[in-house]
């Protein structure tokens, strides 16, 4: 089957990100910023913001009682969110209008809470050749799940087997391949060309 749709992830492939950093910087210490990490901002913590089950503030609220000694690194996680997000992938932007050019559809498919609207903000050339995306928190499903790979075939009308999906880890690429999406585990832009040019 040809190839006609290019599925991209957003964080790690569009545009570049370091939470431990920011965190060690707000904190004034990389140990606080681990610590932030490892016991606040969990992966599965993270994964409740993505789910967007109930509002992106309402989690901030609870984590501020929760954890009263972080409260001032929570308020800047909410209202200084886009600070995490560094830059544009590079050379992703010049080969995402090169792929344009040559015919393919450009699609997203992210695990992002309602702040991705920002970030799509702070960083409109990426985001402005998509020409569709479906983000977790609208339907409440998470990559991996093959739940949010079918919801993303279904909204966009497309066939898995003529999608290509990007995405920097690993596991999120097994599960677009049992739904039969071709995949590739991002490194960066020139090594995702060439492992594109295989396929």
């Amino acid at each position: 089957m040809m190839i006609r749709n290019i599925v991209l992830d957003f964080g790690g492939v569009l545009v570049a990100y370091d939470f431990k950093a920011y965190f060690s910087r707000i904190l004034n210490s990389e140990e606080k910023g681990e610590w932030f990490m490892e016991h606040i901002l969990t992966p599965e913590n993270n994964n409740l913001l993505d789910k967007g089950d109930r509002p992106f503030k309402d989690y901030i609220s609870e984590w501020k009682q929760r954890w009263p000694d972080y409260a001032f690194a929570l308020d800047s996680f909410d209202k200084r969110y886009t600070d995490i997000f560094t830059a544009e992938i590079p050379g992703i932007y010049d080969w995402m209008v090169a792929l344009k050019a040559q015919g393919y559809r450009l699609l997203g498919l992210s695990n992002w809470s309602t702040k991705v609207f920002d970030v799509m903000k702070k960083f409109p050339r990426p985001f402005s050749l998509l020409d569709g995306y479906l983000v977790s928190h609208e339907v409440h499903l998470l990559k991996p799940d093959i739940a949010i790979y079918q919801a993303f075939c279904q909204r966009f009308e497309v066939k898995p087997d003529e999608c290509v999906f990007i995405d920097d880890k690993a596991e999120n690429i097994r599960g677009a391949q049992k739904i039969g999406m071709h995949g590739i585990v991002f490194k960066n832009t020139e090594e995702t060309k060439k492992a594109f040019q295989l396929l």
